[in-house]
């Protein structure tokens, strides 16, 4: 199995610390958010990593090399910051049949990975977790084992408290639905419009985690991990 890590960004909110260096390379407890990353990736046994970079991408190639504790290292650039379901195209050809795609600001423990590995007949499988105020995120509506829809902070109430976690396993069929998708109102192009996509063609599933989860969004989130 291999992997596409998303380590593009800048990460605008935590400046002043990411004024020279990408988010992927601030550091938790002494190591890159990317090595904690990759730790648990490697811990589920797999094999390769695509890690996608674009500011500053050249210091995580310095950092890392070609390699990671035995599993392969390959990079791809994202040249402008157009989104997360453009990034993961940039992965086209190198993933295989079935993949993974970590962001380098979700830290999870190994067992998601393997159990997202193990649910098949979806080309989409997306981790959810239990949130008591669960508009603040990409909120997940489910059916049996199907994924429905992500709506993401959703102005009026639903009745899920199950969240977008930000850990998925897709099939080589999610690149046609990548570039099919259309730009947000943000002005980007998004996995989960992608996701939703899926969702529509009952293409999509879930796994809901309840280890530990860590998503590291800002300087005060960094600062709440390392306590």
């Amino acid at each position: 199995m291999k992997a596409v890590v998303l380590a593009a960004g800048q990460g605008v909110r935590m400046k002043p610390l990411t004024k020279d260096m990408p988010k992927a390379l601030v550091e938790l407890k002494g190591k890159p958010l990317l090595q904690h990353v990759l730790e648990s990736l490697k811990k589920a046994e797999v094999k390769e990593a695509v890690i996608v970079i674009g500011f500053k991408g050249n210091l995580i190639k310095k950092r890392f090399g070609k390699s990671f504790n035995g599993m392969r290292l390959r990079y791809v650039v994202q040249r402008i910051p157009m989104g997360t379901a453009h990034a993961v195209l940039q992965a086209k050809g190198r993933t295989g049949k079935r993949f993974l795609v970590a962001y380098c600001d979700v830290i999870v423990q190994a067992g998601l990975w393997k159990k997202l590995m193990n649910v098949n007949g979806f080309d989409a499988v997306v981790a959810l977790r239990e949130e008591k105020r669960p508009e603040r995120f990409g909120v997940a509506l489910v059916e049996g084992k199907m994924l429905r829809q992500i709506v993401e902070k959703p102005k009026k109430k639903i009745e899920s408290n199950l969240v977008n976690l930000g850990a998925y396993l897709f099939s080589d069929r999610i690149f046609p639905i990548l570039r099919k998708t259309r730009i947000s109102k943000r002005g980007e192009f998004e996995l989960t419009d992608s996701i939703n996509a899926l969702a529509g063609k009952e293409k999509a599933g879930f796994v809901v985690y309840e280890g530990k989860c860590l998503d590291i969004g800002t300087i005060d989130d960094l600062r709440k991990c390392e306590r």
